[in-house]
């Protein structure tokens, strides 16, 4: 009997031990601070175009070793379209009476497309007429170099059936050309690029991308000349849909648009784009086209604002993050992992990747660090940095964080 009751107790205490064990191999995290550069959506909505694709419900998660000595950049720098080139539409009036295509640069490039629905109607580089100053220049010292659609595609191009390039002779140079096709039929679009001019438009987006009903900024300058004369532009969803938007001049001589793009096209595959339509000042009225992309996705999920961090059996570390959903999917959620290496700096460790599908309302999703891709050398505190939750119905990112999680 006296062994029985020794034995209960001992299970007890056995218990009441792993009890303890658990409890402190768990900790309860909360998002740090947002920082100026991330993408948090004010508040969820249902996605305008709802998708709903056959997605596969099985969990995944997956990490691997990062070098410790690699600086990782957990703020994505947007993209800057630097434009030595314009577009133009020509009608088949225009092309035959000739349209005056201004050049800043010899050595322009010079590429003729018949528009779409206009197929067969390709035109020959015998068929084009150069002007300089009212007088024709003869193709033989026009032209340096052309290309038809078969060179132009076996150079990686995709360009439309009928297409003509033609490289310019420094004999051309600089100033106002016209060109004329005296044969052409239908419509066509002209695209001229300039690769040794100075006249260079720079577009960007401020940010790679935005929730719904978050406004946009697209900043444009000009180099090579003292201002612009002319700046409009459009935005275009993947849908097709487009809005006009104007662009202010700064005080630093930058131009600036500001807008909200429309929720009802938010949301699905592909990128936005801001295309703006530019004309140099100065003594050369030189037109510049550039366009620049960013995301815009649908709020249907974010993260829930806390976490907790389980410390698995041989050395791994769990975060189980938060999620709240609108609307039943798929979901993503990576993040890196950084230890504390011997100078007292942190350094990168390893990344995790959990996908999960979750229901209306969400839930929880794993991040797991396996012990075998950390380095032995660091150790805590550790951080959990470039935390980001992606809806997989869309690819869309919903929610990105520089700084996530910090773990004494």
């Amino acid at each position: 009997m006296q062994a029985h009751r020794l034995s209960v107790a001992l299970a007890a205490l056995i218990g009441t031990l792993a009890s303890t064990t658990a409890c402190a191999a768990t900790q309860s995290l909360a998002l740090l601070a947002q920082a100026p550069g991330d993408l948090v959506p004010a508040h969820l909505q249902p996605a305008a175009k709802r998708t709903a694709p056959d997605l596969d419900r099985t969990p995944v998660a997956l990490s691997w070793a990062l070098d410790a000595e690699q600086a990782l950049d957990a703020r994505p720098q947007p993209f800057v379209r630097e434009s030595r080139e314009y577009w133009l539409d020509a009608s088949e009036a225009e092309l035959q009476r000739g349209v005056a295509l201004t050049l800043s640069a010899p050595g322009a490039v010079v590429r003729i497309s018949p528009h779409r629905g206009n197929r067969g109607a390709g035109l020959a580089a015998s068929d084009l007429r150069i002007g300089v100053a009212g007088r024709r220049v003869d193709a033989a010292q026009a032209f340096r170099s052309v290309a038809g659609e078969d060179e132009l595609r076996a150079a990686g191009l995709d360009v439309p059936q009928g297409s003509l390039a033609l490289r310019l002779s420094d004999a051309v140079g600089a100033g106002v050309l016209t060109l004329s096709a005296p044969t052409a039929r239908g419509a066509y679009l002209v695209h001229v690029f300039e690769p040794a001019s100075g006249v260079v438009l720079r577009l960007g987006a401020e940010r790679d991308g935005i929730s719904s009903g978050q406004a946009m900024r697209v900043h444009a300058s000009i180099d090579g000349a003292p201002s612009l004369a002319r700046i409009g532009g459009i935005v275009s969803a993947p849908d097709g849909h487009a809005q006009d938007i104007d662009f202010v001049r700064q005080a630093d001589g930058r131009y600036v648009a500001t807008f909200t793009p429309d929720p009802a096209h938010a949301g699905g595959p592909g990128l936005w784009e801001a295309h703006a339509f530019a004309t140099a000042g100065g003594k050369q009225a030189v037109p510049r086209d550039a366009k620049t992309a960013f995301a815009v996705s649908a709020p249907v999920a974010r993260f829930g604002g806390r976490a907790t961090r389980i410390d698995a059996a041989g050395g791994a570390i769990a975060v189980r993050v938060d999620v709240e959903a609108m609307q039943a999917s798929r979901y993503m959620v990576s993040g890196v992992l950084y230890g504390t290496g011997a100078d007292g700096s942190l350094r990168p460790a390893a990344l995790a990747q959990s996908a999960a599908w979750l229901g209306q309302g969400g839930g929880t999703i794993e991040l797991r660090y396996d012990a075998s891709n950390i380095d032995a050398a660091l150790h805590a505190p550790w951080e959990v940095r470039d935390l980001r939750l992606v809806n997989q119905a869309d690819l869309g990112l919903l929610e990105r964080r520089e700084r996530a999680f910090a773990m004494p």
